[in-house]
């Protein structure tokens, strides 16, 4: 019954959080929609915060677990850049704009994201190691500066007040920047579009 109770909870607090952000919602609200007790909401989340972090994992877990998997079946570099775009673009509609807007203000959930983020792309990793061995990928690529590189640039651009200020939906912004570096490192027939 406390898992049944504790998805419950996750998933209207989610309905809720996605359509008026998290600071407008109270935990009283949710009992009242789930017409549960307050002790039991508060024997599983003891506080508002740790309900918001249940609330992030069920949504960033099935999407990076997602871009694992293509990390590890996907062949083509570009491939699996073109799968974590489609992954990131069905991510967006799962955080909505009043929600995008109360991360900017709560440090510890964005860096629970910036973390899970990080650990996504300890994946891609093997997939441009696999792309260098194949040719896909130019062969003077140093893969842990670009990791670097590419880390600093979505943790630099790719975070709540940014992709506000750019009027963006983080699938957009994740689409612009895996372009921008997959045409960077394809192999010079790659990026032209011929065969390698």
């Amino acid at each position: 019954m406390t898992g049944e109770a504790r998805d419950r909870i996750v998933a209207e607090a989610r309905r809720l959080f996605y359509q008026f952000g998290f600071r407008r919602i109270a935990m009283d609200e949710i009992t009242a929609n789930l017409r549960m007790s307050k002790k039991t909401l508060y024997a599983l989340f003891p506080s508002k915060k740790e309900l918001i972090q249940a609330v992030v994992e069920s949504i960033l877990e099935p999407n990076l677990a997602r871009v694992s998997a293509l990390a590890r079946n996907e062949k083509s570099v570009a491939g699996f850049f073109s799968g974590s775009i489609a992954v990131f673009h069905g991510l967006s509609r799962s955080i909505s704009e009043p929600m995008m807007a109360d991360m900017r203000t709560m440090p510890d959930v964005w860096s629970k994201v910036e973390a899970r983020r990080r650990e996504a792309l300890m994946g891609l990793r093997q997939v441009l190691e696999r792309g260098k061995r194949s040719g896909e990928i130019r062969p003077d690529l140093h893969v842990d500066l670009f990791l670097r590189i590419y880390l600093l640039m979505i943790n630099a651009v790719g975070n709540p007040a940014v992709i506000l200020e750019l009027n963006m939906k983080p699938s957009e912004l994740a689409g612009q920047l895996g372009g921008l570096f997959l045409k960077g490192i394809l192999n010079d027939k790659r990026r032209t579009g011929g065969a390698s």
